[in-house]
């Protein structure tokens, strides 16, 4: 026994020039979608580089521990307080001290600690996906259901 099909091929391929229609659709926008990308990122002006700051530390020395010696008993002797002189800072001269290097980069770091709002992107790329598994099920089922897959 053979089945007849009718000369248009019957229901199973309507559904599968449905599927391969928006399959493509799909796909040319995909690449529309990929191709605005790289066209708004080179539009786009870049911010000038900025030079990495370096640190440098000064390389550690050993200590000389100081040695007890024996000395007399300390007497009691009044002194009148004097005012301490203020501390400057002036510049050091000669070569700066060699040693390790650290790079400090800018920028790093989230500010309060909480990432800041991006909007829906990540959410409605989740919910679509979703959406489009949920047909593709669907359609699969109907397909069986039927007997045309």
């Amino acid at each position: 026994m053979s089945e007849i099909t009718p000369a248009s091929g019957g229901p199973s391929r309507q559904l599968f020039v449905i599927l391969a229609i928006g399959l493509g659709g799909l796909l040319l926008l995909g690449v529309l979608g990929l191709g605005g990308w790289f066209v708004l990122n080179s539009l786009t002006a870049r911010p000038p580089a900025t030079p990495t700051l370096i640190a440098r530390t000064a390389t550690p020395r050993p200590v000389v521990l100081a040695q007890a010696t024996a000395t007399e008993a300390p007497t009691n002797t009044p002194v009148l307080p004097t005012a301490a002189p203020l501390p400057t800072n002036t510049p050091s001269s000669g070569t700066p001290a060699t040693g390790a290097t650290v790079t400090l980069t800018p920028g790093t770091g989230t500010p309060g600690g909480n990432l800041p709002d991006t909007g829906l992107g990540e959410d409605l790329l989740l919910v679509a996906g979703g959406v489009v598994l949920v047909l593709i099920i669907f359609a699969a089922r109907k397909a069986r259901a039927t007997g045309s897959a």
